[in-house]
């Protein structure tokens, strides 16, 4: 009899103190981030999330379409974009981004999507924490890679020589996911295979959410290791400013280690490279 008002007690005990927690709602999750990152991130009426010059008749955006959500619909995207910029440098994100928008389903020119970016904000489709976390790095990523010349021409350097681009977003985000990855060509997924700019945001993705499995993959596939060493050197020639924290974190994670560095003189330039391959969507995901 003592025992059994003893576990009454203990368990009355702890249902206070789970009563007397406070829990942070999704509102002032998003006000929280905004004020730590500097960022404007928030949920609601798509129509109103870009300038009005984005969403004219022909541009990337005009084949876009969104429906709303609420932040208290976001929770697990909202846990996503915390977590993902936890791994970036102070002051790095809002230099490179305003915002960051959450909407409900998206499709792009049909085909069901993540999220797409412009110039100084990225839009994210609410979904679950991890593929929002990978979104966050994939987005991100669109904005660092148009920023390296350099890394774009390399990078197309190596590509297969029979390798093309999809025709069209509809096509590059209705591939099978199920199709096994062409390691042996430089490929993290089937996705990648799309356009150059998706490969070094699947690249993207995986250095900073699966690093242990890039690594492995770099060790194995030295054309992954070749583009594994673009990736680096395009984060840690951004800025100045975060040059060391980004060459500290890929030397933490072991990438640094196994990555094969492309020097600027073994480059050949191929002046008919088309930098009009660079599409703002992000995985079937």
């Amino acid at each position: 009899m003592k025992m059994k008002k003893r576990l009454i007690t203990v368990i009355t005990l702890a249902s206070c103190l789970l009563g007397c927690s406070y829990f942070e709602s999704e509102t002032e999750q998003a006000l929280r981030l905004s004020k730590t990152y500097q960022l404007e991130i928030k949920a609601g009426d798509p129509s109103l999330f870009y300038p009005k010059q984005f969403g004219e008749q022909g541009t990337e955006l005009s084949r876009l379409k969104m429906e709303e959500t609420t932040l208290e619909q976001a929770s697990e995207a909202l846990d996503g974009i915390e977590d993902s910029l936890a791994i970036y440098p102070p002051g790095f994100v809002s230099s490179i981004i305003d915002a960051i928008y959450i909407c409900g389903p998206m499709w792009m020119e049909g085909a069901p999507a993540g999220g797409t970016y412009a110039i100084k904000w990225i839009i994210l489709s609410n979904s679950n924490k991890q593929n929002t976390l990978r979104a966050v790095h994939h987005e991100l990523s669109s904005l660092i890679f148009m920023r390296s010349l350099f890394v774009l021409i390399a990078w197309s350097d190596l590509m297969p020589q029979d390798w093309k681009p999809a025709s069209s977003n509809y096509e590059a985000l209705t591939r099978d996911v199920n199709l096994p990855p062409a390691y042996s060509d430089g490929f993290l997924s089937e996705y990648s295979k799309t356009f150059i700019e998706n490969d070094f945001n699947v690249y993207a993705e995986f250095a900073f959410s699966e690093p242990a499995r890039l690594r492995l993959l770099a060790q194995q596939h030295p054309i992954i290791a070749k583009k594994l060493g673009l990736l680096i050197s395009a984060y840690t020639n951004i800025s100045p400013e975060f040059s060391d924290y980004f060459g500290d974190y890929f030397a933490k994670t072991g990438l640094s280690e196994v990555a094969i560095k492309t020097e600027k003189a073994e480059l050949t330039l191929h002046l008919d490279i088309d930098v009009d391959n660079l599409h703002p969507t992000i995985s079937q995901e």
